[in-house]
C-alpha cells in the first residue's frame, strides 16, 4: 500500500515521529520497559511505524525542515522493509532497540549516517541489511542481531564507502551465505568488529567477507567470534589496511576448507598484525592462510595464542610475504596432525624473528613441523621453542635457504648442529654454510671449521654422495685431513710413517736385514750402527729427505732384508700420499670438493 506523503495519512505514532524529527528529539516508545525480541514481537499498533513513513521522512517529504540530528527512534516495531535505495538525503537514520522484521534496503544510498543500536533485523530471502554501494559518513550497527537466509549475506556492505564502521557487539547469522558480505568495502578511518561481535555464516565467501576491502585506519576485532563450517571464518584476501589489524584478546575464528579459518592472501597491512591470545581452528585446512601477505610493522603471535589446522600446506602459512619489522611467536600453541605447523617459505622479515618461550609447534604427516626454507631475516634469528614435535623426529625442521644476521640466538652451536643432524629430513649444505659464515664473521674460526667438518660428515652419513668413489674419497679425506679443514692430520700420518719406518729399519736391521756396504778395500760385511739404521728409516719414511745412510748400509738377501725392502716400498708410497694430502688440504683443494 502506497502511503500519501501527508500528515493526515499518518497514525498518532507516526505524526509524533515527524514532530520529533523536526525538533531534533529522540522519540522513545519504550521508556523503561524491558526490551528483548519476545517483547518486541508483542508490540501493538501503538509502537508500530510503517517503513514507507521512514522513507518519506528521509526523503524530506514529511519533515520538510528536519533537524540535523535526523530521524531518531527507539522502541518501535517497523512494519515492512525500509527502502532507501538510491536515496540521497541529509537526514540521518538512527534506530535504537527497534524490531525490523523485514530489514533495510539502503543500496547505493547517500546518507550522512545509519545508526542501529540494539535492534533486531530479519529477512528470509534477502540480506536483512543490504547497504551495497552505500555512501555514509557514519555506519554503526552495534549490539544488533541480524538474521537472514540469503546467499548475498545477512549484512551486505559490498562496495560501500564509509568514513567509519562500528559493529561492536552485534550478532550476525546467515545459514545460506556470509554473515557480513563486504567485499570491496572502502572505509576512510577505522573499522570495529569486536567487543562481542559475532558472525556465523556459510559458504566460500566466509563468515565475514572483506575481500579486496580498503580500510584507511585499523581493523579491530578484539573479543570477536567468527564461524563458518563450510568455508573461511574471515575471508580477507587482497585486503588493504592503512594501520593495524588486531585479531586479539578473545578473538576466535572457526573455519573450514583449504582457504583457511582466516584468509589474508595477498593482503597489505601498513601497521601491526596482532594475534595476541587468539584461538583459531580449522579441521580441514589452514588456520591462517596468508601467502604473499605484506605487513609494515610487527607480526605478533603470543599471549596464549592457539591454532589447530590440518593438511600438508600448514596451520600457519606466511609463504612469500614480507614483514617490515619483527615476527614474534612466543607463547603460542600450533598443531597440525597431518602437515606443517608453521610455514614461512620465502618469507622476508626485515627485522628479527623470535620463535621462543612457551612456543609449541607440532606437525605430522610427510611434511616437516616448521618449514622455514628460504626465510630471510634482516635482523637476528632467535630459535628456542619449548616444543618442536613430529612423529618422525627427522621431520621437525626445514631451514634450507634460511638467512639471518649474526649468530642464532637462544640456541648454542652444538644444539643447532644436533637439530640439523637429527631434526631435518635430508642433507642441505646451506644451513651449515650460513652458520659457519656467521662464526667466521664473529672471529670464531675454530668453530667455523668444526661446523664445516660436521657438514661433510652429514653429507656422507645422510647419503648425499651418490658415487662409491666419491664416498670413498670423502671418507679418506675425513680421516686424514678432517675433510680439508684439519691438514695437520696428514702431518701426523707422515710422522707415523717415519716412526714406523725407523722402527722397522732398526729392528729388522739388527736381525740381519741391513749390513755395511762392501768397498774395494773391505770385502767383508758387518753390522750397521744405530744411527745408520735410523737414517735408512728416515729415507724410507720421507718423500723428500735423504740422509745418505744407504751409501753405507744396504739391504741384505736375507728374509729380514726382503721384508724391509717390500716394507720400504709401501712406506715410501704412504709417505708420498700423506705429503700430497697435506698439500691438498693446506691449499684448500680438498675443501673445494
Amino acid at each position: 500500500m502506497v502511503i500519501s506523503a501527508s500528515l493526515s495519512a499518518l497514525n498518532p505514532v507516526e505524526r509524533a515521529l515527524v514532530e520529533h524529527v523536526e525538533s531534533g528529539k529522540l522519540l522513545d516508545l519504550a521508556g523503561d520497559d524491558p526490551i528483548d525480541e519476545t517483547a518486541m514481537r508483542s508490540w501493538d499498533e501503538s509502537r508500530t511505524v510503517r517503513a514507507q513513513v521512514l522513507r518519506h521522512i528521509i526523503r524530506g517529504r514529511l519533515a520538510g525542515d528536519a533537524d540535523p540530528h535526523g530521524l531518531r527512534l527507539r522502541g518501535a516495531r517497523i512494519a515492512g522493509r525500509i527502502d532507501l535505495e538510491n536515496i540521497t538525503s541529509t537526514v540521518a537514520l538512527d534506530l535504537r532497540n527497534c524490531l525490523l522484521s523485514e530489514g533495510i534496503n539502503a543500496r547505493d544510498a547517500h546518507l550522512p549516517a545509519i545508526i542501529l543500536k540494539g535492534c533486531r533485523l530479519n529477512n528470509s530471502h534477502e540480506p536483512a541489511l543490504d547497504a551495497a554501494g552505500l555512501s555514509a559518513a557514519v555506519f554503526t550497527c552495534s549490539e544488533t542481531t541480524i538474521t537472514a537466509h540469503s546467499n548475498r549475506g545477512a549484512m551486505r556492505l559490498s562496495s560501500a564507502h564509509l568514513d567509519r564502521l562500528n559493529c561492536s557487539g552485534s550478532k550476525l547469522h546467515n545459514d545460506s551465505g556470509a554473515a557480513l558480505d563486504a567485499d570491496s568495502l572502502h572505509i576512510e578511518q577505522e573499522a570495529f568488529l569486536g567487543d562481542g561481535f559475532e558472525a556465523i555464516g556459510s559458504g566460500n565467501r566466509g563468515g565475514v567477507c572483506l575481500r579486496a576491502a580498503r580500510i584507511g585506519g585499523s581493523l579491530d576485532c578484539r573479543h570477536a567470534m567468527l564461524r563458518n563450517d563450510s568455508g573461511p571464518a574471515l575471508e580477507a584476501r587482497v585486503i588493504h589496511i592503512g594501520h593495524g589489524m588486531f585479531l586479539r584478546r578473545g578473538f576466535e575464528a572457526i573455519g573450514a576448507g583449504e582457504n583457511g579459518a582466516i584468509c589474508l592472501r595477498g593482503g597489505h597491512i601498513d601497521g601491526t598484525l596482532d594475534f595476541e591470545g587468539a584461538h583459531l581452528h580449522n579441521s580441514s585446512g589452514p588456520a591462517i592462510d596468508a601467502d604473499g601477505l605484506q605487513v609494515g610493522d610487527n607480526v605478533t603471535i603470543d599471549a596464549g595464542f592457539k591454532a589447530v589446522g590440518a593438511g600438508e600446506r600448514g596451520t600457519l602459512i606466511f609463504n612469500g610475504g614480507n614483514f617490515g619489522a619483527q615476527l614474534i611467536c612466543t607463547d603460542a600453541t600450533v598443531y597440525n596432525s597431518s602437515g606443517v605447523a608453521l610455514s614461512a617459505d620465502r618469507l622476508q622479515v626485515d627485522g628479527n624473528v623470535c620463535l621462543q618461550g612457551e612456543l609449541s609447534l607440532t606437525g605430522g604427516g610427510a611434511r616437516v613441523t616448521a618449514h622455514l626454507a628460504g626465510l630471510r631475516v634482516g635482523g637476528f634469528f632467535l630459535f628456542s621453542p619449548k616444543e618442536l614435535a613430529h612423529p618422525d623426529p627427522q621431520r621437525r625442521l626445514d631451514i634450507n635457504g634460511l638467512f639471518y644476521s649474526g649468530l642464532p640466538k637462544g640456541i648454542d652451536t652444538d644444539s643447532w648442529l644436533q637439530i640439523l643432524r637429527e631434526g631435518t629430513s635430508e642433507y642441505a649444505a646451506q644451513p651449515y654454510q650460513q652458520l659457519a659464515a656467521a662464526h667466521r664473521a664473529a672471529g670464531h674460526d675454530h668453530e667455523a671449521r668444526r661446523i664445516l667438518i660436521e657438514q661433510r660428515r652429514a653429507q656422507l652419513h645422510r647419503h648425499a654422495l651418490t658415487g662409491r668413489g666419491e664416498r670413498a674419497w670423502t671418507r679418506l679425506t675425513g680421516l686424514t685431513l678432517g675433510y680439508g679443514y684439519q691438514p695437520w692430520r696428514a702431518l701426523l700420518g707422515l710422522l707415523g710413517v717415519l716412526v714406523i719406518a725407523s722402527a722397522l729399519a732398526t729392528v729388522l736391521g739388527m736381525h740381519g736385514g741391513l749390513a755395511t756396504v762392501q768397498t774395494p778395500g773391505n770385502t767383508t760385511t758387518g753390522h750397521c750402527t744405530l744411527v745408520e739404521y735410523l737414517g735408512v728409516g728416515l729415507d724410507l719414511g720421507s718423500p723428500l729427505i735423504s740422509t745418505g745412510a744407504r751409501t753405507h748400509c744396504e739391504y741384505t738377501n736375507t728374509t729380514p732384508g726382503a721384508i724391509l725392502t717390500v716394507s720400504g716400498w709401501i712406506l715410501r708410497l704412504l709417505a708420498w700420499a700423506f705429503a700430497t694430502l697435506f698439500i691438498a688440504g693446506f691449499t684448500g683443494a680438498v675443501r673445494k670438493t
